[in-house]
């Protein structure tokens, strides 16, 4: 009983030394921290690339003919069309072309970005890169009210009069390949491939016998044309 006793004595003083010798202020629990759930913070998006349709739909990058890039490979985000045009002559190459642009229209030089000889002046399908390519400047191939297809307008010249003849395999097989690789660098789509006779109605340019149902046609195939230098 003693040692019963003693415990009890024990306890109360334990109780009563967990209570402050200020009974004015009673103990209050503190509350449990409160986490609040933070999300995670999104990383900065990543700037637009743009990406043309060949390589969207997962086609291999291709290694096109170095003359074809301007200087620097440096291409203008300007282009968003291309119009086919033919020279409306049985002769003709780029240097031949710029002295008449340059004498009998008074531009600046020749108006075509690309010239596709026909084997009168240069090799049949060989793709001669004009100044303006060079420089990524606007064209002067294919006037309208709005000035559009000569600011945004990539011009293709194919040397030929195609209301009389049509074009060489090997100049078509060229126009092909040439395509596909402004399609590739600068994003445009096979739809937005169009003639010089599509755009203003006043000329018939590139000609009627120039396949331009087929050829069109033939951009959307998977075919690869055959490489011309």
């Amino acid at each position: 009983m003693r040692l019963s006793a003693l415990l009890l004595a024990c306890w109360v003083m334990l109780q009563t030394a967990c209570v402050s010798s200020n009974p004015a202020v009673e103990y209050t629990p503190k509350p449990y921290p409160v986490y609040s759930v933070r999300k995670p913070i999104a990383p900065p998006s990543a700037p637009r690339v743009k990406v043309s349709p060949r390589r969207a739909l997962g086609h291999p990058k291709r290694h096109w003919p170095r003359a074809w890039y301007p200087p620097g490979r440096r291409i203008s985000d300007r282009w968003s069309t291309i119009v086919i045009h033919h020279s409306a002559t049985g002769r003709g190459d780029a240097r031949l072309f710029d002295k008449h642009h340059r004498q009998q229209n008074g531009w600046d030089e020749l108006g075509y970005h690309f010239v596709i000889g026909n084997g009168s002046l240069t090799p049949d399908g060989r793709v001669e890169v004009g100044p303006r390519w060079a420089k990524q400047k606007h064209g002067a191939h294919c006037k309208t009210p709005d000035n559009y297809f000569n600011q945004h307008g990539i011009g293709i010249c194919l040397v030929g009069d195609f209301t009389r003849s049509s074009p060489s395999p090997r100049q078509l097989a060229s126009l092909t390949r040439l395509i596909q690789f402004l399609s590739e660098t600068c994003g445009i789509a096979p739809n937005r491939v169009t003639t010089h006779r599509a755009v203003t109605g006043k000329t018939e340019c590139p000609g009627r016998r120039f396949p331009i149902a087929s050829f069109l046609g033939s951009l959307r195939a998977p075919a690869v044309a055959s490489s011309i230098p």
